[in-house]
């Protein structure tokens, strides 16, 4: 058998210049490491089904072997004589191009089906595979050969592809733990941080001197001929297989750069692919674009005539996710400007001058290609403060020769610079005036109407179910979702859609996405706002609490109201409530009604613990409150729930501390010159009395509301709620409880019935109910807390008398 050649009936991926490679590095027999032993087997095996039907498998991104398993029914594999781990190969039924897919048989509880094959998307694309393709499966049966050298061919945009040693080893260790590979196949690793991307281009085979000693040519000569008797199996090759070992070389190329040697300058350029018309909340943006880059670039002799200097430099800053790139990707399509992208990374080196002389490089390639856009993404990081030395001499260097370039271009003609960063204070204030910049445009989180636009250009492109009601709910719920947010809420939402059409056995016209697909895809896509905060939403309703409707409605009052009838506000003039302060004993609900607020409201709800804020580093506990407030600002509308605010807002008083400068930095967040849009502060305490009189003033703390210790129909509430959820006899009495327990708190009443179905178990641990004497013993130990001393000072507190009674319970 002739060795392997890279012919058009080879895998994917191998051309021409590859297969003259294969001809020139190994002119003589390669080395085989692995053949196949024709013995009949004997053993019995399972009948298969006629044809297998692709689908896809799941890998795992911490084990890369799973990216060759293909999944097989276990009563297949018997029935093929394979086990798990030995080599298979798919191919497409009626398939004579010799493309195939091949890895190594896998099993498990996932694979029951008999007539399904689970393939990888790297398999797939290898042998030219889709999901529901008709294949036939079989086991590989050819030589499998040692590598001696392999060429990866790096399709990773926008890095520097240039391999070192370390990255050398890293992706020799990467293929030593894939085993086999084939031509054509893609590769992933993350290597520094960054995901890096890797084709299979060519594979040389080992010669015959490189040989293990297990191994004779005699032994070879007569493997091969054997395989020379299979010539007139009808089947069409397969691709060639080759065993990664510790000798093997492994070489990176990368087209780009190969073609990069074409071009006047290297940084990758992007190929605009959306339009204003796909891109959904940003209209304001888009129309302030259109002002400083299209007339620049399309018609600049309208400044001309009115003498003026057209606009050379727009700052798009805002959080992640939010549109920025999207935004310059449709101002190059419609203007058809000419754009390259630049980053930190692709301009930087280490030696003196070269990442001045590549910023030189690109602003004359702009002007020779006018009308052209610079996009410089990430420009904090190219363009740092230069405040005390600490960007250091070389990132000086950069800044200084940008500002030059900037300064220049009122000569250059139709080119416009446009810059994106989420950290705008960290960019070098003299890039931040007119002449360089001129407009710095904001590319916020998307409020409800926004949202309800992208959502709308997001799902019109798939088909679904839903209601225009549907969007609508879905769009006034994701507060703080910005636009990568929502793309990804959508696109798990369809892929939760398919996966149940695919174990549903529907076809792809009958897959739909419905309301509960959006709903379960909720539950798992974060707002990006609130990833660094993010706590599992409280899952509490008012239903859940006993009685304290007073507390409830003030709550309604105070957070819903103001978002779901803001014109009534605005009609009678009428200021939101801006906090509001919850005090009363212990276990009377205060820290479980602002759970069911928030969950009833459908706010972001950020939780602070008050002694969770304090930090030994003077000035950290300030940063602190500023950060909280910060992100509630972004994520608005929003609620910040101080627990125990009495740990960081006691009586300012003596000497200056810590806790005077946590006060003091939470009154101004408060009430200071940064308006408070559309967040709630909600506090809760039960020692009012040593609150900072200055926080609970009209305009901060506008709501002080008491939440007293539940009344007699309150505690029939909560006895229902609890009994409720069990088990118990007949004859329980919720007067005859609820009479009991006066005196009690709600906490103390749930932990009553908790007492009790613990009695029940103590006397039958396989009790089927709790029976009432289990509930009177447990009234026969209450010992209850709240007394009339308990609650006089909460009483005083409430008419307003100063006692000096302390709280302490």
């Amino acid at each position: 058998m002739p060795p392997p050649k890279g012919s058009s009936s080879g895998p994917v991926g191998l051309g021409a210049s590859n297969a003259t490679r294969l001809k020139k590095k190994r002119p003589t027999v390669p080395k085989l490491v692995g053949t196949t032993t024709h013995i009949p087997l004997e053993i019995p095996r399972e009948p298969l089904p006629e044809k297998f039907i692709v689908r896809p498998a799941q890998t795992s991104s911490t084990n890369s072997r799973t990216v060759q398993r293909i999944g097989i029914c276990p009563s297949v594999m018997k029935g093929l004589g394979v086990g798990a781990g030995d080599l298979v190969i798919v191919r497409q039924e009626g398939d004579d191009t010799g493309r195939a897919a091949v890895g190594t048989a896998w099993t498990g509880n996932a694979y029951s089906e008999p007539s399904l094959v689970y393939v990888p998307a790297v398999l797939r694309a290898c042998g030219g595979l889709s999901v529901g393709d008709a294949v036939t499966v079989r086991k590989f049966t050819d030589d499998i050969f040692e590598a001696s050298e392999v060429l990866l061919d790096e399709t990773t945009p926008d890095v520097d592809h240039s391999a070192d040693e370390a990255l050398h080893l890293y992706l020799t260790e990467a293929l030593i733990d894939l085993k086999h590979v084939t031509s054509g196949m893609s590769i992933e690793c993350i290597y520094r941080g960054v995901t890096r991307s890797f084709i299979v281009d060519s594979i040389v085979a080992a010669e015959p001197g490189d040989m293990s000693m297990n191994m004779s040519q005699a032994d070879i000569s007569v493997n091969m001929s054997a395989l020379d008797l299979d010539d007139e199996d009808l089947t069409p090759a397969g691709p060639h297989v080759f065993l990664i070992t510790r000798a093997t070389s492994v070489n990176v190329v990368s087209h780009e750069s190969a073609e990069a040697d074409l071009e006047p300058v290297g940084p990758a350029r992007e190929v605009p692919d959306v339009t204003y018309a796909s891109i959904g909340g940003l209209g304001k943006q888009i129309e302030v674009l259109k002002d400083m880059v299209h007339l620049p670039l399309l018609q600049p002799e309208i400044f001309t005539r009115f003498a003026m200097r057209p606009p050379r430099g727009v700052l798009l800053y805002g959080p992640p996710g939010t549109g920025k790139t999207m935004l310059l990707r449709a101002v190059a399509n419609e203007t058809k400007a000419h754009i390259i992208r630049i980053s930190g990374p692709s301009i930087t080196s280490k030696y003196l001058g070269e990442s001045e002389q590549r910023l030189r490089d690109i602003f004359e390639e702009a002007n020779q290609k006018q009308p052209s856009i610079i996009f410089i993404d990430e420009v904090d990081a190219l363009a740092p403060k230069r405040q005390g030395g600490e960007s250091g001499e070389a990132e000086g260097r950069v800044v200084a020769t940008l500002l030059t370039l900037m300064d220049g271009m009122e000569t250059s003609g139709r080119v416009v610079v446009v810059a994106a960063t989420n950290r705008p204070n960290a960019i070098d204030e003299a890039l931040r005036r007119p002449g360089r910049f001129d407009k710095e445009l904001e590319v916020g989180i998307p409020d409800a109407n926004a949202r309800l636009e992208i959502l709308h250009l997001q799902i019109s492109g798939m088909p679904h179910e839903l209601q225009i009601d549907d969007i609508e709910n879905l769009a006034s719920r994701t507060h703080g979702y910005v636009g990568a947010d929502l793309a990804a809420l959508t696109r798990d939402a369809a892929m939760r859609a398919i996966k149940r059409g695919l174990s549903e056995g529907i076809g792809q016209d009958q897959m739909r996405i419905r309301r509960d697909d959006l709903e379960s895809a909720l539950t798992t896509v974060r707002a990006s706002a609130m990833r660094e905060i993010f706590l599992e939403p409280p899952k509490v309703r008012w239903s859940d609490i006993g009685g304290q409707e007073y507390v409830k409605q003030k709550l309604r009052e105070a957070v819903e109201w103001p978002l779901t009838h803001p014109d009534t506000f605005k009609r009678l003039g009428v200021t939101a409530p801006k906090g509001v302060l919850l005090y009363g004993p212990p276990g009377c609900s205060k820290t479980l009604t602002a759970k069911a607020l928030a969950t009833e409201a459908g706010l972001n709800f950020m939780a602070v613990k008050g002694p969770e804020i304090f930090n030994k580093y003077v000035g950290e506990s300030e940063r602190a409150i500023r950060e909280v407030f910060r992100k509630a600002r972004a994520a608005s509308p929003s609620i910040i729930f101080f627990d125990e605010i009495d740990a960081i807002a006691s009586s300012r008083g003596g000497s200056e501390g810590s806790s005077d400068r946590v006060l003091a930095a939470l009154l101004n967040e408060l009430d200071g010159i940064e308006a408070l849009v559309n967040v709630t502060i909600l506090a809760a305490t039960n020692r009012p009395d040593v609150i900072d009189a200055a926080l609970m003033r009209p305009g901060r703390l506008d709501r002080i509301i008491y939440v007293a210790p539940p009344d007699l129909d309150a505690r029939k509430q909560i006895l229902q709620i609890q009994i409720s959820k069990m088990s118990v006899a007949g004859d329980i009495s919720i007067e005859e409880l609820a009479d009991a327990t006066d005196g009690c708190s709600g906490a103390e009443i749930a932990a009553l019935c908790q007492r009790a179905g613990l009695k029940a178990m103590e006397d039958n641990i396989d009790a089927e109910r709790v029976e009432k004497r289990h509930f009177d013993g447990a009234v026969r130990s209450l010992v209850k807390r709240i007394t009339p001393e308990v609650l006089k000072p909460y009483e005083d507190f409430r008419n307003g008398i100063t006692t000096g009674a302390s709280l302490e319970i």
